[in-house]
């Protein structure tokens, strides 16, 4: 098992910062801007797609679309949600365009209006909505063929009910555990637009809930599934507007109960490869899921901590100069362990960073290249004390505690005092972490000393006798 291996087993985590940007462009949008180009630089004698949408806004009200030729019916219906002049926008213009194409029972035109809907598809957009209606009724009256695909597609997705579709759509990539290309292409949805657009958008978030209210092996196969999903083809997050769902589905199943370590590395794993960065030293890159799935995001702080506790210990460990040091050394980290993995019965650790001097950041870096695992690489800088020395700086309850490696004194600032040094920087000055009004040695760690003083502060209570768990597996 490599190092990380062990960490993660431990269990060890770290995930990163996530870039939230605007919706990728529909298929739509290009289609028409090659429409218009085509019919603007190629077609000599032809209107563009604005001057055809002009032109249908006029006969409208007039009820002169039969003057419009098959061409410009067609590209009417082709730019039917499309600026500068959407037709759909119109509801006179929407009636009309729509019922010349059903008078007269015109195939490509009412082929690109289906084509335009899924590409549009919004289930926002009152447009939309009223378009998919209309769609809906005509399909229903349409002199289909035979050999024409969209009547089954239609009534196997409800790909004309928007309030269905993205449901239908759902279940059936979850139930199937299936690859969501497969299904979007058994939908008629296999285009690049279609795939990462507004309904494959609406699809993707109506998955996120579901798997949201998921438990134990039900969870973990429908995280798999949308890890999947949720990619695009250069194995980016495709729909950047439900990220907020998509942590919530990947974390709140695991609000109680632990995932297993395998199951927890691949979603820390995935969101470090979505996210490209550090949720706490970016903060505000994460507020919109702090804002909207604030359950979601304690579970990923209580990871993370955790993490950073047992990176911090791990360092350390390899920092030691001899057995003397060590045993020291064990002490604390039986200490610090016992509030990581608290019992409800004392304060549990709320946050946790770590400060290295040159050298334990040097093996944290080294450790984040031989694993390929970025997250080692998320850790401050200190100069308070040597190369060697680092610091791990903790909230818990009201208290910011810095407890040093080697001999160096632990720091303790309550709610209120000066000079409190904050979580997540990348690099902390002279004096930052070692300015405390309280300061205490390590003094007489077998005989727990400096661990009850601490834990009095710590839990707000006298502390008399040492707790089974301060006890180091090594004594």
């Amino acid at each position: 098992m490599s190092h990380l291996g062990k960490l993660l087993s431990d269990p060890k985590a770290l995930v990163t910062r996530m870039r939230v940007g605007s919706i990728e462009p529909t298929g739509l949008s290009k289609a028409v801007a090659k429409l218009e180009e085509r019919n603007s630089a190629n077609v000599v004698g032809h209107a563009t797609v604005a001057e055809v949408q002009q032109r249908i806004a006029n006969l409208a009200p007039a009820g002169a679309m039969s003057q419009l030729s098959r061409r410009e019916l067609r590209v009417g219906c082709q730019a039917i949600l499309h600026p500068p002049i959407p037709p759909a926008a119109d509801s006179m213009a929407l009636n009309a365009l729509l019922s010349e194409v059903d008078r007269n029972k015109r195939r490509a035109a009412f082929f690109a209006v289906i084509d335009a809907y899924l590409d549009g598809f919004s289930s926002e957009d009152e447009t939309v909505l009223s378009l998919a209606n209309k769609l809906r009724t005509m399909s229903e009256a349409w002199p289909w063929r035979e050999s024409d695909v969209w009547p089954g597609k239609f009534k196997a997705f409800a790909l004309l009910d928007p309030s269905r579709a993205p449901g239908l759509l759902a279940e059936r990539i979850l139930t199937a555990g299936a690859d969501s290309a497969a299904i979007f292409r058994e939908a008629g949805l296999d285009t690049a637009g279609r795939r990462f657009g507004g309904l494959a958008e609406s699809v993707f978030r109506s998955a996120c809930l579901r798997v949201k209210r998921l438990k134990g092996q039900e969870a973990v196969e429908g995280q798999r599934t949308l890890i999947n999903f949720a990619a695009n083809d250069k194995g980016k997050f495709a729909f950047p507007r439900v990220w907020p769902e998509f942590v919530e589905a990947s974390l709140t199943p695991w609000e109680i109960v632990e995932p297993t370590e395998a199951h927890k590395s691949a979603l820390l794993e995935m969101l470090e490869r979505f996210g490209e960065g550090d949720p706490r030293a970016k903060p505000q890159l994460w507020r919109v899921v702090m804002d909207k799935a604030p359950g979601a995001y304690a579970v990923l702080m209580r990871w993370l901590t955790r993490a950073s506790v047992l990176q911090f210990l791990d360092i350390v460990d390899r920092l030691m100069p001899d057995s003397a040091s060590k045993l020291m050394w064990d002490y604390r980290r039986a200490f610090w362990m016992s509030y990581l993995l608290s019992d409800g019965n004392s304060p549990g650790i709320d946050a946790a960073w770590v400060a290295f001097g040159d050298e334990g950041a040097r093996l944290a870096t080294n450790a984040a290249r031989s694993s390929g695992d970025r997250s080692f690489a998320a850790f401050g800088k200190q100069v308070d004390k040597s190369s060697q020395h680092a610091a791990l700086i903790l909230k818990i309850g009201d208290l910011t505690i810095v407890d040093w490696s080697h001999s160096a004194k632990y720091q303790v600032w309550k709610r209120g005092d000066k000079g409190i040094p904050q979580l997540f920087q990348q690099r902390y000055s002279y004096g930052a972490l070692y300015s405390a009004p309280i300061q205490e040695s390590h003094a007489s760690p077998s005989t727990y000393s400096w661990q009850k003083k601490l834990a009095s502060l710590i839990e707000g209570r006298a502390i008399f006798n040492p707790k089974p768990t301060w006890k180091p597996k090594r004594v």
